[in-house]
């Protein structure tokens, strides 16, 4: 297996899995609606084209020669999915229908699915294991959910193998500031107080997106077939207080930490996730996946 195709792969998981894959000496395709980063486009052995998802005509062309699709392209966003749940449905599940259908036609035997460990929802027990029920509360996690099934329905019939990942806050270099940690250290970096939703005491374990690269290339190289793995760093556990707290403290910053409502920040209540983090046995037993980089070393590698 030595040529893939990616959807997605400006995105932010999408340049650090091409970026590996290049380094392992793979060739690769990738699609998106933006383009990546010029250091890939510099590459002999990578190729760009600017598709639209739901253009299965030159998705096929331009898919007709690789072993595996890495399917990464979605729409992304508590606030985005939120206000806009059409184009967060028709994006998220019609796309991978899209993709699958690419599958089909190109007999491709291998396709990975980027997940999310929202599909969880609120659990009673710690750590979150793969066959743990779903519990879905916002659009993107049916979203996502509802892609995993078509995903599975698709191999079953058509004969292909698989993988679904779901991937636990993922943060790192190049990621937007809406996500928790980029916005704490754009706001930490521009001397600006530390917003924290709520209480603070949601708990998250958070993964530099190095190690979820490298999580996503074990999967696709020693993955068993039709799996589904969670992907992240399960060693720190942390409230959202307290990772502000760490950012102040490791950027040595005199800003203070301010507790904002949820009805004045991004999402309501009900739709946040008090408590979550993922158990990794399945994936370190089947690939051997173990996640190095530290929460602290991957906050100051941001911070500099």
């Amino acid at each position: 297996m030595k040529k893939i195709g990616i959807t997605g792969g400006s995105g932010f998981i999408g340049h650090q899995i091409i970026s590996l894959l290049l380094e392992k000496k793979y060739k690769v395709k990738s699609c998106d609606l933006a383009k990546p980063k010029n250091f890939l486009l510099k590459n002999k052995n990578f190729q760009f084209k600017k598709i639209n998802l739901f253009d299965e005509k030159k998705l096929s062309t331009f898919f007709s020669d690789v072993d595996c699709v890495i399917h990464l392209a979605a729409y992304l966003g508590v606030l985005n999915t939120e206000k806009n749940p059409l184009e967060c449905l028709d994006t998220n599940i019609l796309g991978t229908k899209s993709i699958l259908n690419v599958i089909l036609k190109n007999k491709i035997k291998k396709f990975i699915f980027s997940s999310s460990s929202e599909v969880y929802g609120d659990q009673d027990k710690f750590p979150i294991k793969e066959n743990f029920e779903y519990k879905i509360k916002s659009i993107y996690a049916l979203s996502k959910i509802t892609s995993e099934f078509y995903v599975k329905s698709y191999a079953k019939k058509y004969n292909f193998n698989y993988n679904s990942v779901r991937f636990f806050n993922v943060y790192g270099s190049g990621q937007k500031t809406n996500f928790v940690i980029s916005k704490f250290i754009n706001q930490v970096s521009n001397s600006k107080n530390l917003s924290v939703y709520g209480d603070g005491t949601q708990v998250r374990a958070f993964c530099n997106v190095k190690d979820a690269a490298r999580g996503l290339f074990l999967t696709l190289i020693k993955g068993k077939k039709n799996t589904v793995y969670n992907i992240g760093n399960n060693d720190e556990p942390i409230s959202m207080y307290n990772l502000a707290k760490r950012v102040k403290d490791l950027s040595n910053s005199d800003v203070k930490i301010v507790k904002i409502k949820f009805d004045k920040s991004d999402r309501p209540k009900e739709r946040e996730i008090f408590k979550r983090y993922p158990d990794l046995k399945k994936i370190k037993k089947d690939t051997g996946y173990m996640p190095k980089i530290s929460l602290d070393d991957g906050i100051i590698q941001l911070l500099k």
